[in-house]
């Protein structure tokens, strides 16, 4: 009997091992181990090429944002890059319908499996999502897939990325299959019932049969933010070429998705014929009605929301157009806490790490659908479509934007009905911002993953008078510092910038005064003699407008301040190095990133905004360093470096290993400092 049930067990754990496995490689992430090589190559496209002398690299990658491209390579000749990888299928999947998925290629691509030529693009927007089955060779024998990425010649003050700068997955899914991208689930209406919220919501699944026709059923299942089933049925389903489930789905006690409590539902979609599944597909989404009024603007849930935020109209800085799930995710969560609720950004910056990470802590997004980000491209009427169908279940994406000439709103309209669609004049009125401001806050380009990305709620700059200028009042630009040496007796004008009701300001302890800061320009303005010493502004934070995590707002009391403090010092000799990092534990899961941040700091541990440093780096463990830099852009080399404005900052992505990551950097003139990171599974 125990010999019985030891048997049992064992068989359950190599069927659930099994299952696992399937789901696994049903769809396989295919980042790791491709040959690159920057420049063009004869015939790199037939499978017997050899390429075992170019560089081995992982997904997603930008040859732009190789260290040896800043200065070794003529920009204006830097216009092709190759990529190369080889795969196997097992004989259990030679019966299966095998896709290339290619999330983003940043340039004109074009694509040979086996020596056949298989796509070919000029628009660097569009998914490209490839069935390759008819080119693969016998189980265990290898395939070759080859990428050619052509790019425009660039200029170094308009940095444009080049190639397979997002994730790539081989899909391997039976011969009848879910189609994702025309799977759809919107929601229809949200009202109160018996004093509860009730949703009725549509389904619309498609499913595509390459074999004969059969019937089989569609079971759906959705789960409600807390995991609890909230609805199951089962459907029954012709299975053609391409069969389409159009269903109604009834939610109770529903709790809506906005920005303040982003609610995530899911769907899980199993397709059974004869009593066994055969494809499944999640789909995680929200339930949230959203229209446009000129009287309320954007209304969600029938509730007005804020549009307050900037255009994303740039890359990840340091780590380039790369779409790396860390820096996406951290990405999103700085641009929450300086208080966005809204980023807008062409269609050509999303991707599904990006929008996963504003589904689920709740910022929205208004996507211009018509805009590429490459000046060599036009609108691709096609892209578009692909994207839209790829992106609707999102419920962050709270609009399509179009060109004026509205031109493109029937292609919009023909693909997703469920979200306003506004022109782009109709958006001119919000403070979309553009620009730096000379702290690095506030503004788009300012949540760049540069050194400026901290979230501090009050910071602190100081202008001189141009003492040169005798006619009129001249101010000097701003700078973070209380050094000025020569100024002794000028008045210095000091701006405070903090989103917050009122600052303080304070000159060698004593009281100068209070001030309201501009709600516009978030601004508030001293002007004040210069004296040496040290010059602090302190600010009460509310923490009531301090995001925090779902789970974690029934924890805290929704009241009750914070002090913030901004020092500048006169002493401006650099002392010691202060490192930080994003997380100290990570893991060695694709896509994962550290975000080491650099600091020359003086005697009293403030930090010194006009001092430059150079620095060397080292690094021990299981991670390597893909990007070194500063707030003016990247290092030429990854193991030398120096600060600007006090600080520089190290990106690190770990290794598939178990271990700890130490990072020593070493200061001329000071000692040297390390941090480290564990890296767990």
């Amino acid at each position: 009997m125990q010999h019985g049930r030891m048997r049992h067990i064992i068989l359950l754990a190599l069927l659930l091992l099994g299952m696992h496995t399937f789901a696994d490689e049903r769809q396989m992430l295919f980042n790791d181990a491709w040959r690159f090589h920057r420049g063009d190559a004869a015939c790199a496209m037939q499978a017997d090429f050899s390429d075992e002398r170019w560089h081995m690299v992982d997904l997603p990658h930008d040859w732009r944002m190789i260290p040896d491209s800043l200065d070794t390579i003529d920009t204006q000749a830097d216009t092709v890059g190759w990529y190369r990888k080889t795969f196997t299928i097992r004989p259990e999947e030679a019966e299966k319908e095998v896709f290339l998925y290619f999330e983003r290629i940043h340039g004109q691509a074009e694509i040979w499996v086996n020596g056949c030529s298989v796509y070919r693009s000029s628009c660097s927007y569009q998914p490209v999502r490839i069935n390759v089955t008819p080119y693969l060779h016998a189980p265990w024998e290898n395939n070759t897939v080859a990428v050619r990425v052509g790019s425009v010649p660039w200029d170094v003050g308009d940095y444009r990325g080049a190639g397979i700068t997002h994730d790539t997955w081989l899909l391997k899914k039976s011969r009848i299959h879910f189609d994702d991208w025309n799977t759809q689930i919107q929601t229809k209406r949200v009202y109160m019932r018996r004093g509860r919220w009730h949703a009725d919501m549509s389904l619309s699944a498609m499913v595509r049969n390459a074999g004969a026709a059969t019937d089989g059923n569609m079971e759906v299942v959705v789960t409600n933010p807390d995991g609890k089933e909230v609805f199951n049925k089962l459907y029954p389903l012709h299975l053609t070429d391409s069969a389409v489930l159009e269903a109604n789905i009834v939610v109770d006690k529903v709790q809506n998705w906005s920005y303040d409590i982003p609610a995530m539902y899911k769907a899980s979609l199993r397709l059974q014929t004869t009593d066994s599944t055969i494809d499944t597909l999640e789909i995680p989404f929200g339930i949230s009605t959203i229209e446009y009024t000129p009287y309320m603007g954007l209304v969600c849930n029938d509730e007005s929301s804020p549009i307050q935020g900037g255009m994303l109209d740039y890359n990840n800085r340091l780590t380039g157009y790369t779409a790396f799930r860390r820096a996406e995710s951290l990405l999103v969560e700085h641009m929450q806490f300086y208080g966005y609720t809204t980023v807008r950004c062409p269609m050509g910056l999303l991707s599904e790490h990006f929008l996963t990470a504003c589904d689920t802590l709740g910022v929205m997004v208004l996507v211009d659908a018509f805009s590429p980000i490459r000046p060599d491209e036009e609108w691709s009427e096609q892209a578009t479509v692909d994207n839209i169908r790829r992106f609707r279940n999102h419920p962050s994406i709270v609009m399509w934007c179009i060109n004026d000439s509205l031109l493109e709103m029937p292609v919009v309209e023909a693909v997703d009905k469920s979200r306003p669609i506004a022109a782009t004049d109709m958006l001119q009125d919000y403070p979309w911002s553009r620009e730096r401001n000379p702290v690095g806050c506030r503004t788009a380009l300012g949540y760049s993953l540069d050194t400026k990305r901290l979230a501090i709620p009050i910071t602190m700059n100081v202008s001189a008078p141009d003492t040169t200028r005798t006619d009129t009042l001249v101010w000097l630009p701003e700078e973070q510092r209380w050094a000025w040496p020569g100024y002794e007796g000028d008045t210095m004008k000091v701006t405070v910038y903090s989103d917050n009701e009122w600052v303080h300001l304070y000159l060698n302890g004593r009281f100068v005064g209070n001030a309201k800061p501009d709600k516009q320009t978030h601004q508030a303005t001293y002007y004040i003699p210069y004296v040496p010493g040290v010059i602090h502004a302190t600010t009460n934070f509310n923490t009531y407008r301090l995001w925090q995590p779902k789970k974690a707002r029934s924890k805290i009391k929704l009241y009750g301040r914070f002090i913030y403090t901004s020092r500048l010092f006169t002493d401006s000799e650099p002392d010691h190095l202060f490192l930080s990092v994003d997380r100290k534990k990570t893991t060695a899961a694709n896509g994962e990133l550290c975000f080491v941040r650099i600091e020359v700091q003086g005697i009293n541990d403030n930090l010194l905004p006009d001092v430059e440093v150079p620095l060397t780096v080292h690094i021990r463990g299981p991670g390597l360093i893909v990007a070194a830099g500063n707030s003016e852009g990247l290092s030429p080399s990854l193991q030398t470096l120096r600060t600007h404005q006090g600080s520089a900052m190290v990106v690190i992505r770990p290794f598939n290993a178990v271990g700890t990551i130490r990072l020593t950097v070493f200061p001329e003139g000071m000692e040297g400092k390390d941090i480290t990171v564990d890296v767990g599974k």
